[in-house]
């Protein structure tokens, strides 16, 4: 039986109830249900029902009396939770969820077959369009929908209709669309399901725990500017087959194959870094798809954890990512025609520990993708693997599929390393271009680490009761915040009403004394603001408990602490202490003394939270202008759970140790615009933040920030965590007592560091981290010029293992190395530092790379010289200079970036050529001068219509185009149209187009004869288009092959110091040594009688060098130095 408390305060609490002020909302009851289990104890604001007279049985219409709720909620951004409790809601009209606004239900995650109960909203009305203008209900910045399902009852099955979307995030004429939140959300029959506003951008969107059948789009992402979070998906026709509900089809009938057809579960275009993690979707024509973004301007990256994409029409199809790249991480792909297809990508797309059974292609990459796949540890059970074009690298890989396990196309490279077939191994290489094949077992390979299920996690207090502050004798104080105010009326009333406010600490301590006393309970705090100017201490049992409980930074809504304790006293008493078993939710806390105009020097104060036991939590908690965040590293506090700390903080935000085990701390959001930006009324408009210091805000934490401090703990787990500007982003070191950590992260992301990622010590079980993404800046000042990614101290031992990594930015090294061992697998340097690769100052280090691609710096080197052999790299793509590689630890199967033909004549010489560019032409000649160093480039972002044309002064046949901007990742075309014609007055031919151009873009077309080509620019792209080398190639499309069973080539050719050496080919018969430059002229033809020749006069630059012993061939692309 239902057992539902819906408890008023002065039934419960046997304290003298003071009257509150008529503009303090609020009949606050709890939310407590057996039937409807949640993950949290939920404190309601107010009863849909109860208070307003919505009609829970479906009949009336209840659209006005939900939008009144709504907005009385919303008034002054107080905040609070609109409760609908278990019933059937007719709406007719459009909801809008007001900034620090919840509209909460009740619910149970559905199963397949079992009738959908609880809380259901029924959409009513005709539908017919999409139109983002008349979705279902639009979410302001900073609110959430929970605990509930939504069903549109009219929609018919056997002749499905489009409607607008169900929830959209961001509302026209609302600046921003930040920190939206959907959780347990039944999603019924949708058409569109959740989408990102296409026309108003914001950042911080947060799905989770969301089922059901939407029909069309299920989730569509766009539009984002900072990192969003979409976890714990599930879409199948089953769930609206087995609601329950009236209309709901027949399981198997005609509109599984409609969503066959037609529905797209999740997709990504321009987001920023985002998070998607455990999604299951059955039986859609694309489980998960990645496009350019609807406004033109960017594409995805992030990291992609935990898939399972069943009886799909194609499981991943990957059509635009950004030059980060993208990564995907132990995804099954099961029984779909199609696994992974990929037909566009700046960047490369990276498969880690997935699995693929397909009927058709289990991995397809398109013909002119230019793209780059790299798979490591995954299983191909079925289905065909074609690479058309582009890099495809697989290593340490299981081929169960039937023969030929492997295509390669014409125009395709491959690296194939290590792999293991099920049959005889049989590898179609039909590559115009040099590629690696090597079936040798691997040696000294980790397997990718394994995660525990990570859902959300139970985190209720010790007894079921509320507690109000408000009858405890404190009252907070509220601002107006609507249409009419500005930063200045807001900021005024701020202050003004801090001046007259009284210290509520003593009344909140009161009423937190008074629930430990009584066994535990939910202590509340209304939503305003409340001067803080002593300490508070969480007792075991009891929960402290804010107005906007879901994930956001402060941005001035719900309950919010101004804090004064502790100023000057960075190792004094924290501001909020928690005992063992107690928690905090829903706060945001503002230091208000920490005005911008002290910057750098800012006041010092201690740890605002600090852990005091075991069985702790902290969920959906803001700080800002804090001096330290959270402390679990003063006391052990096992078990310890941290979800959604969001903000900023000038000196440490979060460090862990005590001894602590079996931590989590997931989904940190932080950023340094919190603060610098705090005067807008975007941000809140706080009182200790000024316009004018918002680059000081940026200076400051780049000079003394840390993140995440890791010490003395045990099975810690860092899921999700991500952070912007600072000085250090991660940090793994020792305890005063000399204990480090172990544990394991997926998906930290550091964005704009000095150094990201530093590693002075590990505990003997490590600490690994998966679908890492990294970001180091270039030095703005002389305070810390040596900038990188990664970081191995001179105390470090031992490995610092990361699986799955993306790295951009511009640092002055990639990785220093003094002691220990850096493990990279599967890696994407989108750039370099700017000096050295691998920077190893001692003997001691050592760094091993394993299927990466590394865009090097045009004047960046591998490694710092006489270290070279402390480097080793496998299976990766790169430009290395030839005399280093012979030096290297180990150098095996490695391709360069811009692709060497095999065939050394296919390139048309470029003597005759003049070029021209309607955008930056006194540059344009830079594309065909033989020097990778030098490009032309748009000079702006780009834009359809620029172009570049080539006049070659003589008819030639051609059928490849190639665009080299290698030293400029990212800079390939938007898209791309390529024209040809035969005289200067013949008309102009399309031959070819496409989309999201690589860094090395390869255009192929049928053979033409032409004496002039042009490429048209088609797309838009915030940074320029480059072209390094610009060049035309007549190949020769006859298959080729390479036998499986054999190393490719046993040789291989070195430069070092003006002298060629090779090894391989045969010491007693003469060797013909030619040399060819990229315009494709012969620059030397010699037969020597040794296995090594000394150079001159070679001009510096990249050359192909091949020598024959008249049975062997090696060729090899090498960089020459002047």
């Amino acid at each position: 039986m239902k057992k539902l408390l819906l408890l008023f305060i002065s039934a419960l609490l046997a304290v003298s109830v003071q009257a509150q002020s008529s503009d303090k909302p609020g009949n606050w009851k709890l939310i407590v249900s057996d039937e409807y289990p949640a993950d949290d104890v939920g404190v309601a604001t107010y009863d849909v029902v109860a208070d307003f007279g919505a009609d829970p049985t479906g009949v009336k219409d209840s659209w006005s009396i939900f939008q009144t709720a709504l907005n009385k909620l919303g008034e002054n951004r107080r905040g609070g939770v609109l409760f609908v409790p278990a019933g059937r809601y007719r709406i007719t009209g459009k909801l809008y969820i007001p900034t620090g606004v919840t509209l909460r239900g009740e619910w149970k995650r559905p199963t397949k077959g079992v009738a959908i109960q609880g809380t259901i909203l029924m959409v009513d009305n005709a539908g017919g369009d999409e139109l983002e203008s008349k979705s279902f209900i639009t979410m302001e910045p900073s609110t959430a929908l929970t605990y509930l399902s939504i069903w549109y009852p009219h929609q018919n099955p056997d002749h499905i209709k489009p409607y607008p979307p169900t929830v959209l995030y961001g509302r026209d004429g609302v600046w921003g669309n930040e920190y939206c939140n959907v959780r347990h959300v039944t999603l019924v029959n949708s058409y569109s399901g959740i989408i990102l506003s296409r026309k108003n951008g914001g950042g911080c969107p947060n799905i989770y725990d969301v089922y059901g059948t939407p029909l069309s789009r299920g989730i569509e992402i766009d539009n984002i500017a900072d990192v969003g979070r979409f976890e714990q998906i599930y879409f199948s026709p089953d769930y609206w087959a087995g609601s329950g509900l009236e209309g709901a089809p027949k399981a198997g009938s005609a509109f599984t194959d409609w969503i066959y057809q037609n529905g797209v579960g999740i997709t990504m275009r321009r987001n920023d870094w985002s998070y998607t993690c455990f999604v299951d979707v059955e039986g859609y024509n694309c489980g998960f798809k990645t496009g350019n973004s609807m406004s033109g301007d960017g594409n995805p990256n992030g990291h992609n954890y935990s898939f399972h994409l069943k009886d799909c029409q194609t499981g991943i199809h990957v059509d635009g990512s950004s030059s980060s790249g993208i990564m995907f991480t132990r995804v099954e792909m099961e029984n779909c025609e199609n696994g992974i297809v990929v037909s566009s990508a700046d960047g490369p797309v990276q498969l880690y520990g997935c699995e693929i059974s397909a009927r058709e292609n289990a991995v397809l990459m398109e013909s002119g993708s230019s793209s780059r796949l790299m798979m490591e540890q995954c299983t191909v059970k079925g289905g065909a693997v074609n690479s058309m074009s582009g890099d495809f690298v697989a290593s340490d890989c299981d081929f169960n599929n039937t023969t030929p396990q492997v295509f390669i196309g014409s125009d395709a490279r491959c690296i194939l390393k290590g792999n293991r077939f099920a049959k005889k191994a049989d590898v179609q290489n039909n590559s115009l271009f040099e590629c690696h094949i090597d079936h040798t077992a691997l040696t000294e390979r980790s397997k990718l680490p394994e995660f525990p299920d990570l859902r959300v996690p139970e985190t209720k207090p010790a007894r079921v009761v509320l507690y109000n502050v408000l009858d405890f004798g404190i009252e907070p104080f509220v601002v107006p915040f609507n249409s009419s105010t500005n930063t200045q009326s807001i900021q005024n009333a701020i202050r003004n009403g801090l001046n007259s406010a009284k210290d509520a600490t003593a009344a909140i301590q009161s009423a937190l004394d008074k629930a430990k006393a009584d066994g535990g309970g939910i202590v509340y705090l209304p939503g305003g603001r409340y001067k803080m100017l002593g300490t508070l201490t969480v007792p075991t049992g009891v929960e402290l408990r804010g107005a906007a409980d879901f994930g956001s930074i402060p941005r001035g809504h719900g309950t919010i602490f101004e804090v004064y304790a502790g100023k000057g006293q960075p190792s004094g008493e924290s501001f909020l202490k928690l005992e063992a078993g107690s928690g905090v939710r829903g706060i945001s806390i503002n230091y208000p003394e920490q005005l911008s105009s002290m910057l750098p020097a800012m006041a010092q104060y201690p740890y605002t939270i600090q852990g005091k036991g075991k069985d702790i939590y902290i969920v959906n908690v803001g700080i800002r202008a804090a001096w330290n965040g959270l402390d679990l590293f003063s006391n052990k506090c096992d078990n310890h759970y941290v979800d959604y700390l969001a903000g900023h903080a000038f000196k440490n935000v979060i460090r862990i140790g005590g001894g602590s085990q079996g931590g989590m701390v997931n989904n940190m959001q932080f950023n340094t615009i919190v603060y610098a930006c705090g005067a807008e009324t975007k941000f809140g408009s706080w009182s200790n933040n000024a316009d004018a210091d918002n680059g000081k805000a940026y200076d400051q934490n780049m000079k003394e920030l840390r993140f995440i401090t890791v010490e003395d703990c045990t099975d810690e787990i860092l899921y999700n965590d991500f952070h912007y500007g600072g000085y250090e982003g991660i940090v793994f070191d020792k305890s005063g007592a000399g204990r480090a950590a172990s544990g394991k992260a997926l998906g930290l992301g550091i964005d704009g560091s000095m150094n990201s990622a530093m590693f002075n010590a590990l505990g003997s079980a490590g600490f690994p981290l998966v679908n890492t993404q990294l970001v180091a800046l270039e030095a703005k000042s002389t305070a810390f010029p040596d900038t990188r990614y990664i970081t191995l101290g001179e105390t470090f031992t031992g490995n610092a293992e990361f699986y799955g990594i993306d790295l951009w930015g511009g640092p002055k090294h990639s990785t220093v190395i003094n002691n220990g061992n850096l493990v990279l697998n599967l890696a994407n340097f989108s750039t370099t530092g700017n000096v050295y690769h691998f920077y190893l100052p001692k003997s001691t280090g050592k760094a091993r790379m394993h299927n990466a691609v590394v865009n090097m710096k045009s004047d960046a080197s591998i490694a710092n010289s006489s270290h070279e052999k402390q480097a080793f790299v496998g299976a990766s793509v790169l430009d290395v200079e030839s005399w280093r590689i012979k030096l290297m630890g180990e150098w095996d199967c490695n391709l360069t970036l811009t692709p060497v033909f095999e065939a050394t004549d296919a390139l048309l010489s470029r003597t005759k050529w003049s070029i021209t560019a309607n955008v930056n032409n006194g540059n344009a000649r830079n594309a065909i001068d033989n020097n990778v160093s030098t490009r032309w480039d748009t000079g702006q972002s780009q834009k359809a219509g620029q172009m570049v044309t080539v006049n070659m002064n003589a008819a030639n046949k051609l059928n490849r185009i190639i665009l080299d901007s290698s030293k400029s990742p990212g800079d390939g075309p938007a898209g791309y149209e390529l024209y040809v014609k035969n005289g200067a007055n013949a008309d102009w031919k399309l031959v070819a187009e496409g989309k999201n151009g690589t860094s090395v873009l390869i255009i192929g077309f049928p053979e033409e004869t032409a004496t002039h080509f042009k490429i048209i620019q088609t797309g838009t792209k915030g940074g320029y288009w480059s072209i390094h080398e610009l060049y035309a190639a007549l190949v020769d499309d006859t298959p080729t092959s390479i036998s499986p069973e054999v190393i490719e080539s046993a040789g291989e050719i070195y430069y070092y110091d003006g002298r060629l050496a090779w090894s391989g080919l045969k010491s007693d018969v003469d060797n013909q040594v030619e040399i060819i430059d990229l315009s494709g002229r012969r620059i030397l033809s010699q037969q020597v009688n040794t296995n090594s020749l000394q150079l001159s006069g070679m001009q510096g630059g990249f050359y192909i060098v091949v020598v024959s012993d008249g049975t062997n061939v090696l060729r090899k692309k090498l960089f020459f130095k002047d």
